[in-house]
């Protein structure tokens, strides 16, 4: 049973009903490589930690202290302490990350979502297109003025056609 579903008012005031996955397909492999990066990313900094920590395991073992040495007790804590940092901070930056990607992967859909969109339309309903017109924070802003150029041009030629 599907019922009506009204957004909070934070949630309207934050995203004033934008559609986040315009293109799904795109965006998500887009998301995917962003969190693919980032568990990338993180893997190495633990792996230096890692690294970092057993060659200071290893000083000690050339130095001959015992197994029970505070030196070992206290290069445990610090590299648990270290484990606990890294894995909060990869959460952290995967949601942060994964948010401008949102963001950022919006930006470069909406365009192709909108000449795609105009077409569709125009084919549709057999009318001319004469313009297309981008969010004023679209990438890919040369696209509708390259376009629009183009149409002018058609139109002038067909116009001139007419005449002679």
């Amino acid at each position: 049973m599907k019922t009506n579903f009204k957004r909070s008012k934070v949630y309207n005031l934050l995203f004033k009903g934008r559609t986040f996955l315009i293109n799904p397909v795109f965006q998500k492999k887009f998301m995917g490589f962003i969190v693919g990066s980032v568990i990338i990313s993180m893997a190495v900094m633990h792996g230096a930690n890692w690294v970092f920590f057993n060659r200071f395991m290893d000083y000690g073992d050339k130095l001959n202290l015992p197994s029970n040495h505070p030196f070992y007790r206290l290069l445990l804590e610090q590299q648990e302490f270290m484990t606990i940092v890294f894995f909060i901070s990869s959460i952290i930056l995967s949601v942060v990350l994964c948010t401008f990607g949102l963001f950022f992967s919006h930006r470069i859909a909406g365009p192709i979502y909108r000449i795609q969109k105009v077409f569709t339309d125009a084919a549709k309903e057999g009318h001319k297109v004469e313009e297309i017109h981008f969010r004023h924070d679209d990438f890919f802003q040369e696209i509708p003025t390259a376009m629009n150029d183009y149409f002018k041009r058609q139109e002038e030629i067909q116009v001139n056609k007419k005449v002679s």
